[in-house]
């Protein structure tokens, strides 16, 4: 019995071990920078040239390149590449049909710098590793900077990462917009939307776009939007997604239109790239907390208790200060008429003086 255990303690510390060396896995690779300008068709701008002298170098250094907007991991380019390309001024590339076939199989391959005058001037060692649905790369330097690897055959330039404050817009979020505002009366719309990046805040937190069904008469409007499917898990993946739109047609629960919408993941929150709405009132749904305090009905109405109790609390202050002064004018007048002689009605005078302080009912 003792052997048998030994042996499967063995194979699951052997799974272990294999779990944290694999770099095939998550966490066990890195992920190259500047990946949305080293496709083959980008070309340099005037201000920045990617150098690859400073790229972590080793026996577990691999790469994975994956840009923001990559639907899946780029391969290194195949073939020359033309000078002021791929993101920097001198690029390199690997010779055609470099890459392994099966998986878990790691080749050793030399990629070609292109300097102007050689297609191939200088050559670089460059280890490939097959991950099944994607490749792993372990680097070496250029001597020297201006000097990038390039990947991605026949791509373009990537759009600007939102996940860079420069390149979004911050939607603030009220909390009328939050899936526990509900209040028919309410028919906000998004209509009006700019097409855009958006980072949700409500005040200095973060939030997320409702992920499951919102009942009619939500967020604020008649139509909420709710995010269908699963966010991106992991970080600097974007993904397209479907935003239902609940119009009602088949029960409080629905999902009677869609939304093309995109979302990503910038490691410790999610910004969301919104379309405007094609009809009113429909509006998206942000936040799970809050109430309707945005409603216009609702700002003008002082609670009817609130109201009483005011009343009340100014009858008492009124009583009191009536008697108040009534006991201080009898004092007064009764001091007053021990020194003088000449009899003065007094009393009424104090009488007067409730009379103008006695509250109106």
């Amino acid at each position: 019995m003792w052997k048998v255990q030994f042996l499967v303690s063995l194979v699951l510390q052997s799974l272990q071990i294999y779990a944290l060396t694999d770099p095939c896995l998550e966490g066990n690779h890195l992920i190259l920078p500047n990946t949305g300008k080293r496709g083959t068709l980008c070309k340099r701008t005037d201000d920045e040239s990617i150098c690859d002298r400073y790229v972590d170098t080793g026996k577990d250094k691999w790469y994975k390149v994956l840009g923001y907007d990559d639907k899946v991991p780029r391969k290194m380019a195949e073939g020359p590449a033309k000078m002021f390309h791929c993101g920097t001024d001198y690029p390199i590339y690997l010779p055609k049909g470099s890459h392994p076939n099966t998986n878990r199989t790691v080749v050793t391959r030399n990629a070609c710098l292109h300097d102007g005058s050689e297609l191939c001037k200088e050559q670089y060692p460059v280890q490939i590793m097959h991950c099944g649905t994607f490749f792993l790369y372990n680097l070496s330097r250029p001597k020297s900077c201006d000097m990038a690897y390039c990947f991605g055959d026949n791509m373009e330039c990537s759009k600007p990462n939102p996940c860079e404050e420069k390149n979004r817009l911050v939607l603030h979020v009220s909390s009328d917009r939050s899936t526990s505002c509900r209040d028919k009366s309410l028919r906000f719309c998004d209509s009006r939307l700019q097409q855009n990046w958006y980072k949700p805040m409500m005040g200095s937190a973060h939030v997320k776009m409702a992920s499951s069904c919102v009942e009619r008469d939500s967020c604020g409007t008649e139509a909420p939007i709710w995010l269908n499917g699963l966010e991106p898990a992991e970080a600097d993946q974007t993904v397209d997604m479907k935003a239902c739109v609940n119009l009602g047609k088949t029960g409080m629960c629905s999902c009677d239109e869609e939304i093309n919408i995109q979302v990503r993941n910038c490691s410790s929150y999610l910004v969301y790239h919104l379309n405007s709405t094609s009809n009113c009132p429909q509006r998206y749904c942000f936040g799970n907390s809050g109430y309707c305090k945005d409603n216009p009905a609702e700002k003008n109405v002082y609670p009817m208790w609130k109201i009483l109790v005011f009343l009340l609390a100014a009858s008492v202050m009124a009583t009191f200060l009536s008697v108040s002064t009534y006991m201080l004018c009898k004092k007064f007048f009764r001091l007053q008429s021990k020194v003088e002689t000449i009899k003065t009605p007094h009393e009424d005078k104090c009488t007067n003086v409730q009379t103008v302080f006695k509250p109106k009912v």
